[in-house]
């Protein structure tokens, strides 16, 4: 069997003064005892020596007397002494207050157990209050190096340099905290790599665009008058468009990823800022045949970054255009309580099925229902990060068929 041994110095301090303070305790209550006997003793004789006087005073024989207390007593002595006291109220129930050397003695040895007693305890509370708020003091100081720690001071560390088991645990965490930094630096030097990279992609790729649609817009220019020239001409420069697009979308994800985005937020009317993403879509609209509604309270206000955020807006509203038809509508609306500002946009298109709405917002995703439509699936994922990296969050609802609500909350913490 495997002895138990206290490695925490402090630990072991604590357990051995406790030990001897009950050591101690002991030996007292002892010696009490030992006291409280003789003091016994000492009453009873002065009692038997009273009760001898008194009988000799009477005229007993003295012999008599003397027998009386030395003399070994028997069963039937004792029932008939019981009962002469007995019939003058001399009983082990008679109150005690009515014998003076047991009222004497109960008070004597009452107060003495309540001081011993009440000194003991709070000798006790003393030795424990103190050792408890050593440890409670070391718990508060690492609390809050911890949070310093969690504030962005990452060179803080916990006091480890105690031999207790509280110094022990300081220093794992402190090797933890070492490798979170070296972590974090990590990530740092990998985030501005990725966005040199991104950057060194985006711009590689940007010169042939350039390049192709100023090549094709040369051709566009050139009246050939070759109808098949100029339809695949009008085709490439399309796709030439939704190519750029698409790489100024994956620049921006990335960037978002890589955290490189720093938001310049400000406060910004609510109603006016959609005003301004409405109005990237009036002319499709109004060329579709379909109505965008707008509702919105002038006094609601916003802190958010404009630019990022109205891009979240866009894509969504984009996305409703094309997944509705003709004379179908698209509401945006702007709603607030003490709790949320809330962006809803909705629309009466074609609905989302059951089995595609819980991956709208993955990348790349596509519904089998939207094979026939132009788009590679990131415009909503690039809402959901700019929302996320706002402090919202999205959410969606929709009835195949009956249309779809796109939900944009943002508590009114992110407004601080």
């Amino acid at each position: 069997m495997k002895m138990f041994v206290i490695n925490d110095k402090k630990l072991s301090l604590q357990v051995l003064i406790m030990t001897l303070i009950l050591v101690g305790m002991i030996i007292i209550t002892q010696l009490t005892v030992v006291w409280m006997t003789e003091t016994y003793k000492k009453n009873m004789v002065v009692h038997d020596t009273e009760i001898a006087g008194y009988l000799l005073n009477q005229g007993m024989d003295a012999h008599q007397i003397a027998m009386a207390f030395t003399d070994d007593k028997s069963d039937n002595e004792t029932q008939m002494g019981a009962v002469l006291l007995k019939n003058v109220g001399y009983r082990e129930s008679m109150n005690t207050g009515l014998v003076p050397s047991v009222k004497h003695f109960y008070r004597k040895f009452a107060l003495v157990n309540l001081f011993f007693s009440s000194g003991f305890s709070i000798f006790l509370l003393i030795v424990f209050s103190f050792f408890a708020s050593q440890r409670e003091k070391q718990y508060r100081d690492a609390g809050g190096k911890i949070q310093r720690f969690m504030d962005g001071d990452i060179a803080i560390r916990l006091e480890d340099s105690n031999d207790d088991s509280l110094s022990m645990f300081f220093a794992k965490v402190n090797i933890m905290a070492t490798a979170l930094t070296a972590h974090l630096e990590k990530e740092k030097n990998n985030r501005l790599f990725l966005k040199t990279t991104i950057s060194d992609i985006f711009h590689q790729l940007k010169t042939p665009l350039t390049a192709l649609q100023m090549y094709n817009e040369i051709i566009l220019d050139e009246k050939i008058d070759n109808p098949v020239v100029e339809s695949f001409s009008q085709k490439s420069q399309r796709e030439l468009l939704r190519m750029e697009n698409l790489i100024q979308n994956l620049l921006k994800l990335a960037k978002l990823d890589a955290g490189t985005i720093d938001l310049e937020k400000s406060r910004h009317q609510l109603r006016e800022f959609l005003e301004k993403c409405q109005a990237c879509f009036i002319t499709r609209a109004a060329f579709e045949n379909k109505k965008i509604k707008l509702d919105c309270d002038n006094l609601i206000s916003l802190c958010c970054d404009e630019i990022w955020l109205g891009e979240a807006v866009q894509n969504i509203v984009k996305n409703a255009l094309d997944h509705t038809k003709a004379t179908d509508q698209i509401e945006i609306s702007g709603r607030e309580n003490s709790l949320l500002i809330e962006i809803i946009i909705k629309d009466n298109g074609l609905g989302i099925d059951p089995a595609d709405i819980h991956h709208i917002f993955e990348r790349f995703y596509r519904s089998c229902y939207s094979k026939d439509r132009e788009g590679i699936g990131i415009g909503l994922a690039l809402s959901k990060a700019i929302i996320e990296k706002h402090g919202g969050t999205i959410t969606v609802q929709s009835e195949l068929g009956e249309g779809t609500t796109f939900h944009l909350i943002f508590p009114k913490l992110t407004n601080l």
